[in-house]
């Protein structure tokens, strides 16, 4: 411990080569010869690059994505730079140092390029002119036809569009709403007019229900409806006003031609459908009517044996005291005359079911 000579020798630890490699300081003396020059310059080139890539990661590549995206964001970022015509289409490159392999091409980020929305341009709050009283009715007007006629309600929607009118004639809109408003209420008449003429048909009210269809017509002249109730409803009133004629005079029936009538009439009458209470009525009392007319009745006639009678639609009786005669029920004119003295005129009636009281025809009034 005196002297230091017993104290270890200091070493430093064996190099250890990779694999594969030669160790480049090893000798013939094994590895205990100088660093020679080769290997000075490797490790220093080794060290250049790393630098070098250094700068590259953290200088130049930030300042070539900052060159790359500075058109971008000068344009708007919805646009390139504007070219002149002079350069080219084709960008520049900005070369990149690279220390080796491993960091060689290093690329940078992806840019995602957002297109930005356009800002809204919205509109100044302006102040919205007041209305005028006219123009609030007008409003109010209108408002109320259109729902008026949203709901079908016509005649009130034809009211709201002409007050609306009055205020501003000339509006279009005004036009529209009349034009609707009045449609409707036509249909809406048309549809009641001819249901209250079907209400009159069944009630046998034919003459009444004529006149209701006949004023549809005059509102729509091409009303199917109408036009078909108009003729059938016509030809029903004529038959009803020529039954209830010969039932109101049974003394015409005593003619030819006034008892054809009525029976002609009541073979239409059998032959209608449909029927009714009223036209069965009529049909039963005109039938009884015609038998009542169609049996003769007695008449007694009394003269003085001097008076020339005539009985018109029977004919000539000459002179008697009496004389009795079949007639059928009507109405008889009988004239008596005579030599010097005043023609007679008496009108016979013949009613059905009922016998007259003897009927005297003399000239007693000398000329």
């Amino acid at each position: 411990m005196g002297d230091g000579k017993d104290r270890p020798e200091l070493r430093p630890p064996p190099r250890i080569p990779a694999a594969g490699a030669t160790d480049p300081g090893a000798g013939a003396n094994g590895g205990r010869g100088s660093t020679s020059p080769g290997r000075r310059i490797g490790r220093a080139a080794v060290f250049a690059a790393m630098v070098f890539g250094l700068l590259g990661v953290f200088i130049f590549l930030p300042r070539w994505q900052e060159h790359r995206q500075s058109p971008l964001i000068a344009g708007g970022g919805t646009r390139e730079a504007t070219r002149s015509p002079g350069t080219s289409h084709a960008t520049a490159a900005v070369p990149v140092a690279t220390a080796d392999s491993s960091i060689s091409e290093a690329s940078p980020p992806p840019t995602h390029t957002h297109t930005p929305r356009p800002a809204v341009i919205r509109p100044q709050n302006t102040p919205r002119p007041q209305q005028s009283p006219s123009e609030r009715q007008f409003v109010e007007a209108m408002s109320e036809g259109l729902r008026s006629l949203d709901n079908r309600r016509w005649q009130a929607a034809r009211d709201a569009f002409e007050r609306a009118s009055r205020l501003q004639p000339d509006a279009p809109e005004v036009a529209d709403g009349l034009a609707r408003a009045k449609a409707g209420l036509r249909l809406e008449t048309i549809a009641d007019d001819i249901r209250r003429a079907g209400e009159l048909e069944r009630d046998e009210a034919w003459r009444e229900a004529e006149r209701v269809y006949s004023a549809v017509l005059a509102i729509d002249p091409e009303a199917a409806a109408a036009i078909d109730g108009q003729i059938r409803t016509d030809v029903r009133a004529t038959l009803d006003e020529t039954l209830e004629f010969h039932l109101a005079n049974p003394g015409r029936l005593s003619t030819s031609e006034v008892f054809s009538d009525a029976t002609s009439a009541l073979e239409e009458a059998l032959e209608t459908v449909p029927s009714g209470p009223r036209l069965e009525s009529q049909i039963a009392r005109i039938e009884a009517l015609l038998e009542h007319v169609s049996t003769p009745v007695a008449v007694v006639l009394e003269s003085d044996e001097m008076t020339d009678v005539i009985v018109y639609r029977v004919g000539s009786l000459g002179t008697f005291s009496r004389r009795e005669l079949n007639l059928k029920p009507g109405a008889y004119t009988v004239v008596g005359s005579r030599d010097g003295f005043r023609d007679v005129r008496i009108q016979l009636v013949i009613t059905p079911g009922s016998r007259p009281k003897p009927l005297v025809v003399q000239c007693t009034e000398s000329l």
